[in-house]
């Protein structure tokens, strides 16, 4: 993984300060790593964007074939 970019679009301010948080801590967790390693569970806290993250991700590994 080269890169990560997250739009949080949450407006409750509560999932949005777990978004912000999942967000700020996903590059440093991910960046760096083979795509097929990847399988982040808990992340800053929140472990509803971990598995938003990982649905969104599935796809791209079946492209990539691994």
């Amino acid at each position: 993984m080269t890169d990560v970019q997250i739009t949080p679009p949450a407006e409750d301010t509560t999932s949005l300060g777990y978004q912000q948080r999942f967000a700020a801590a996903l590059p440093q967790a991910i960046i760096g790593r083979p795509l097929n390693e990847l399988d982040i569970d808990r992340l800053a806290g929140s472990s509803g964007c971990s598995k938003g993250f990982m649905n969104a991700l599935a796809p791209i590994k079946t492209d990539a074939q691994f």
